[in-house]
């Protein structure tokens, strides 16, 4: 299961969005304290929101656990990645960015930069990282595989912190190398810009067939 959860998790961290509004942060003189409320907030949501989905179906009878629940959560989930692969890969999730995520990533960063204080960087943390499709596969996984919330949260926790790698290892070169941080953060979004697409594509379409068949196999 943390194979999965780590290989999603990767996948999540080149969002446009996340990495302009790290980026703005980083502009800022206050950017160490503006990166850790941004961190925080985000951190505070996307975990808050995991435990919520794992404790809710704790306690729902799914008999969660067992081989058969095991083998058609990971069926629904292959199933699931297999079609947001294809999506991708035929071109309908780049259509519909195109047409959405480069203004919103613009706008959100105009925004930041006009007045960026605490409470905002806060409130930015979260807007930036709302659960996607990894997120959902993943969090399907859990319930299936771990369900409680004291065995499901460090799996949880574990894909927050590395779908908050890019603004974590921002902070820490803010404190160890400030001059670098900035750099680091447009050689990431210049990366994102050439490579998102044939990333997601690889995870969804590589997860959803080894969930199904590990699906199948459990059956």
């Amino acid at each position: 299961m943390i194979i999965e959860i780590f290989v999603l998790s990767l996948a999540s961290t080149v969002r446009p969005t996340s990495l302009a509004a790290v980026a703005a942060i980083l502009s800022h003189e206050s950017r160490r304290r503006l990166l850790s409320a941004y961190i925080v907030g985000g951190l505070t949501f996307t975990i808050g929101f995991g435990v919520l989905v794992v404790g809710a179906f704790h306690g729902v009878h799914i008999h969660a656990g067992s081989g058969r629940t095991k083998g058609v959560a990971d069926i629904l989930g292959g199933l699931v990645a297999l079609l947001f692969g294809l999506a991708v890969a035929t071109g309908l999730v780049a259509r519909a960015r195109q047409r959405r995520v480069p203004g919103n990533a613009g706008r959100l960063k105009a925004r930041l930069d006009r007045g960026l204080t605490v409470p905002a960087a806060a409130v930015a943390g979260p807007l930036t990282h709302i659960p996607g499709v990894f997120y959902i596969i993943a969090l399907n996984v859990i319930v299936a595989h771990d369900p409680n919330v004291p065995g499901g949260l460090l799996a949880i926790v574990i894909y927050d912190a590395i779908w908050f790698a890019v603004p974590i290892a921002a902070l820490a070169l803010s404190v160890v190398k400030p001059s670098a941080a900035s750099d680091v953060v447009l050689w990431a979004q210049r990366w994102t810009e050439r490579h998102s697409r044939a990333i997601a594509m690889t995870v969804a379409l590589g997860v959803g067939v080894a969930l199904i068949i590990r699906g199948a196999l459990s059956l």
